[in-house]
């Protein structure tokens, strides 16, 4: 199960990568470049799980600590990888000198005659609000 949920998860980012209008090398290099920093912090956080070890009476009872490090290394990953490559975007879309904010403004102002906006009401019969 932890093998698919791996397998589903790096076949995710490959997939969520190639949406966008990059070559095929930038698209192997970044999702390579993700899968390999995720796989570190993973193991950053097995390592720091091991280091709890020598602060217990019993070491091998406390195993456990160095998985739920590794958990918790590449959860911290995979939202560090999530939070780049939306930040990544973010920049793609604010970066684009084509669609200003005058012709912003222009576009929707020629497109203003195309709208229509329906009456909304709101109250009872007593009282009543319409815009």
């Amino acid at each position: 199960m932890k093998k698919f949920i791996a397998l589903l998860l790096c076949s995710q980012i490959a997939l969520g990568s190639m949406a966008f209008a990059q070559s095929d090398e930038d698209i192997i290099k970044s999702t390579q470049n993700d899968i390999i920093l995720v796989g570190v912090a993973g193991a950053a956080g097995a390592v720091l799980g091991l280091s709890t070890l020598s602060f217990v009476d019993e070491p091998s009872d406390s195993i456990s600590n160095i998985w739920t490090g590794a958990a918790v290394g590449v959860i911290a990953g995979v939202i560090f990888v999530a939070y780049n490559s939306a930040q990544k975007n973010q920049e793609d879309l604010e970066g684009s000198v084509d669609f200003r904010t005058s012709e912003r403004v222009a576009w929707h102002h020629s497109q203003e005659s195309n709208l229509t906006i329906p009456k909304v009401q709101f109250g009872t019969q007593i009282w009543g609000t319409s815009f």
